[in-house]
């Protein structure tokens, strides 16, 4: 229902129609008991005459006051009334900005998600679509011959790239996504039906101003009160004061004609009292009925305003709820997007897979490149522990039938018991490489570069099948080797033949032992050859380089580039191209482009002259010296100053520009000053006091620069 209509009190004033007391009667009394002669008794026909007329402004007296006090209390009333509705104003227009900033946030959030709704969607629109286009893709590409072989070989029949995909499972998830796509569509439409009921922008602004006429309304009440009202009030004060001086004075003319006895003289300035006043009492009225009209006015326009605060409040409240309902619809929405999403990935994974599939090709090849270079490393480094042995083991032969044969027996015995004994054998336990049998052979199609001259698949494929492995050439990302090992000096080849390879020593770890003796008479002769392990080394490296090689092949594929054979395949293809064409066009071509050849050099021409102009332009830099900036270029006067680390410090003269200090390097010797041109200029930020990157001593955080300067020579005339 709506509020009951305001009512301000008090509407109707009740005016006397008897006059108060009479001061007469008393002030007569008083009289009376103090004279011993009264010239005329107080019944007569003139006193009562008199009476008459005391009691006629007594009663304007009453009825002015009447009016008076009604003034003061119509207007405390109509400012109270309108205090109220200015609290009420407030209030509506503080719960109108909350719902502002509400659907502010609400449409912030809309926008976002909206944004983020259709990106999401239209991938997903465009996966549904291309579901079968996407198996068909699949269907296209074939296996690797060795991938099929390992398929076989566990009983399945693997073809295709389509023959490792679920296809029946797939289509039936396809179906449920495209039926959840197509209800997450419906769904953001009764989103955005939602937002559309929320309130145009027009709705809001006509609803604003509406509340601004409101407002103003009540300030021209307030005017109102503080203007006619304010002033009919103290019109009404000043006319209450009149009469009251005019009964003042009608008592007094009346006590004064009886006390002496001339009560016939007083009738006549009676008489022009009553006529000089006849117009006060009703000017009063009229004044009374003006406020009583204002005040009235004050009333129905609270009436109004608490009417449409109800209206406006429900409106309010029911945005609010709108808004609120709307957002939790977007919240469900959007978790909803998000397991759409994560349903979707799924079929992601099958547009995806021939890229996928390339790249599990590069990775089985180069795994299997690195197999080979830890086994070759493994190898070429057993095989220079083997030399190193049989070098000791020459070395100590040597000994042995040379200076040994002179030693004593407490030599061999108690000073060093291990003198006669072969040096220890060195046998890791190397890791087995077990995953390279169980990796396919995917060979390295793409990998090796194609020798000019020759079939590029079939030279790639012998090289996979003879080398298990492509060897990258000149043009390989490798640029640079590890230095290769010195061939160890062969000297006289002994005739008796001992380990020499790290599976011989391993083989005859319990029983090697030295055969000769410190008595035999067999020379200088050497018992032991050591092993050429070059060629080891060298294949190490080469696994190595391959290594690396396919490392760099997979990280340049991954980033979306082509392979090396694909480079070559469009160059052949552009050259092929080119040989095609007549002579003669060839020949209109090539003078064409020679033109634009030749006018992109003039324009270069001219780009490179105007740069020098520039360049000269720039060197004619003046010799002032700053003090408000620094730049490249400029002149700086640095003065010796007590902070830093070290030696003496040189600070910029500045003008609001602290912290320029001059670099080491532009110093030599101590000066007094150092005036130079700024070459170079480096900012930093000073770190913990005491540190290298706070030399100067300054606050941490501080922002600080270094100067290098060319020192300029005072001396040198202009």
């Amino acid at each position: 229902p709506d509020p009951p209509p305001c009512e301000l009190q008090p509407m109707n004033l009740n005016l006397p129609t008897e006059p108060g007391p009479s001061p007469l009667q008393s002030m007569l009394k008083d009289n009376a008991n103090t004279s011993s002669q009264v010239s005329q008794p107080a019944s007569s026909p003139l006193h009562q005459a008199l009476e008459v007329y005391e009691r006629q402004f007594m009663l304007h007296l009453c009825r002015g006051r009447a009016l008076a006090d009604g003034a003061d209390l119509r207007l405390s009333s109509c400012r109270t009334c309108v205090s109220e509705q200015a609290v009420m104003a407030r209030a509506l227009r503080a719960a109108v900005s909350n719902l502002s900033d509400h659907f502010n946030g609400a449409t912030r959030t809309r926008s976002e998600f909206t944004a983020t709704f259709q990106e999401k969607t239209a991938a997903h629109s465009t996966l549904l679509q291309k579901f079968e286009s996407h198996l068909s893709t699949l269907q296209s590409i074939t296996l690797h011959p060795s991938l099929v072989s390992v398929a076989r070989a566990s009983g399945r029949v693997m073809e295709t790239l389509l023959d490792t995909v679920p296809v029946d499972r797939e289509r039936a998830w396809a179906t449920q996504c495209s039926t959840s796509h197509q209800r997450l569509l419906t769904l953001f439409g009764e989103l955005d039906t939602a937002f559309s009921q929320l309130g145009t922008q027009a709705s809001r602004e006509e609803e604003a101003r509406q509340d601004l006429v409101a407002e103003e309304e009540i300030k021209q009440l307030w005017a109102d009160i503080e203007g006619t009202a304010q002033q009919i009030r103290d019109r009404q004060a000043q006319k209450l004061e009149r009469l009251t001086a005019d009964h003042g004075e009608v008592v007094k003319l009346i006590m004064s004609a009886i006390s002496q006895g001339s009560a016939q003289a007083a009738f006549s300035p009676l008489e022009d009292m009553s006529k000089a006043s006849a117009d006060i009492l009703p000017s009063m009225e009229s004044d009374d009925a003006v406020l009583q009209q204002l005040m009235q006015k004050v009333a129905d326009s609270k009436t109004r305003a608490m009417k449409r605060m109800k209206r406006r409040l429900r409106e309010v409240s029911v945005s609010q709820s709108s808004i609120q309902r709307v957002l939790s619809n977007l919240t469900v929405l959007r978790e909803a997007l998000a397991q759409q999403c994560d349903n979707m990935t799924h079929l992601e994974h099958i547009s995806e897979l021939p890229a996928s599939y390339r790249s599990f090709l590069s990775e089985l090849r180069r795994r299997r490149a690195y197999g080979a270079a830890v086994t070759s490393t493994s190898t070429a480094m057993m095989d220079r522990l083997a030399t190193l042995r049989a070098d000791e083991v020459k070395n100590r032969e040597r000994f042995l039938r040379g200076a040994g044969r002179h030693l004593m027996p407490p030599f061999f015995e108690i000073l060093a018991p291990t003198l006669a004994t072969p040096p220890p054998l060195f046998t890791p336990q190397m890791p087995g490489m077990i995953e390279l049998d169980t990796l396919p052979d995917v060979g390295l199609s793409g990998y090796s570069s194609v020798v000019p001259g020759t079939s590029s698949d079939a030279q790639m494929e012998g090289n996979a099948s003879a080398q298990g492995g492509g060897v990258s050439t000149a043009s390989s990302l490798t640029t640079e080797s590890q230095p290769p090992q010195q061939a160890t000096e062969k000297e006289n080849k002994p005739e008796t033949i001992v380990e020499t390879s790290a599976t011989d020593n391993m083989d005859q770890a319990t029983t090697d032992q030295l055969i000769v003796s410190a008595d035999e008479n067999s020379g200088n002769d050497l018992i032991v050859e050591p092993s050429d392990h070059a060629g080891a080394a060298a294949d190490a490296e080469r696994k190595t380089l391959e290594y690396e090689n396919a490392v760099l092949r997979q990280a340049l594929e991954s980033m979306g580039g082509k392979t090396p054979r694909a480079y070559i395949e469009e160059a052949r293809a552009q050259q092929s191209s080119n040989a095609s064409p007549k002579a003669s066009a060839t020949t209109g071509y090539e003078a064409s482009e020679l033109a634009a050849l030749r006018k992109q050099l003039e324009e270069a021409k001219e780009e490179s002259r105007a740069a020098n102009e520039a360049l000269v332009a720039s060197k004619k830099l003046t010799d002032k010296i700053s003090h408000s900036s620094f730049a490249v270029g400029d002149v700086g006067l640095f003065m010796p100053t007590g902070r830093g680390q070290g030696g003496r410090t040189y600070l910029a003269f500045h003008t609001n520009c602290p912290h320029r200090y001059l670099s080491t390097d532009s110093v030599k010797g101590a000066p007094d000053f150092v005036l130079g041109r700024i070459v170079y200029q480096e900012e930093l930020v000073a770190g913990e006091v005491g540190s290298d990157a706070n030399p100067y001593g300054l606050h941490v955080g501080t922002k600080f620069w270094v100067l290098t300067v060319e020192q300029l020579n005072l001396s040198k005339n202009p």
